[in-house]
């Protein structure tokens, strides 16, 4: 195992998923003490996997954990979509009214998220949420870049359909 590939990979990459983790709802310590142990088994497993797909694997792994975590505490998965931005709008004094409005459009963000397919949901949350470009979600997920614009189409398809049955 080369130790300088791995440690490339854990500083450019641990960040990413570690926001992703906390935007699906995931506590500071959970998320760091889930990354710190998809990296480990990583280490402890690395040798079948080849190293243009370690990104894509650690994440699979990290998702896995998250989920066996959320099944243990018996929680449902909750989304965090700019939940800071509310709470600035009143320090900087802006209106309240836009605040308020503001903070409703993301529960009904995270209302339609919760009803659309998981992979696509993941997408989204990726491209949107976390700003990664095609290729950087094409790694991640160890897909093509043409399948993540495909997928991305489809995600934002239905996620327009559900927005309108639910909120239409």
């Amino acid at each position: 195992m080369d130790s300088q590939f791995l440690l490339k990979i854990y500083n450019e990459q641990a960040k990413m998923i570690y926001f992703y983790l906390k935007k699906n709802g995931c506590s500071h310590e959970d998320a760091e003490d889930i990354v710190q142990e998809s990296y480990m088994k990583y280490i402890a497993y690395s040798s079948g996997v080849p190293s243009d797909k370690a990104l894509s694997y650690i994440f699979t792994i990290s998702m896995n954990e998250f989920k066996k975590m959320l099944g243990r505490k018996g929680k449902e998965q909750v989304f965090s979509i700019d939940d800071h931005h509310f709470w600035n709008n009143f320090a900087n004094d802006q209106d309240t009214e836009s605040s308020i409005l503001r903070l409703e459009m993301s529960q009904e963000i995270d209302l339609t998220l919760k009803h659309i397919k998981e992979v696509y949901r993941q997408l989204l949350l990726l491209k949107y949420e976390l700003e990664l470009s095609y290729k950087d979600i094409a790694l991640l997920l160890g897909m093509k870049v043409e399948t993540v614009r495909t997928y991305l189409f489809r995600a934002r398809k239905e996620f327009q359909e559900t927005w309108r049955n639910l909120h239409g």
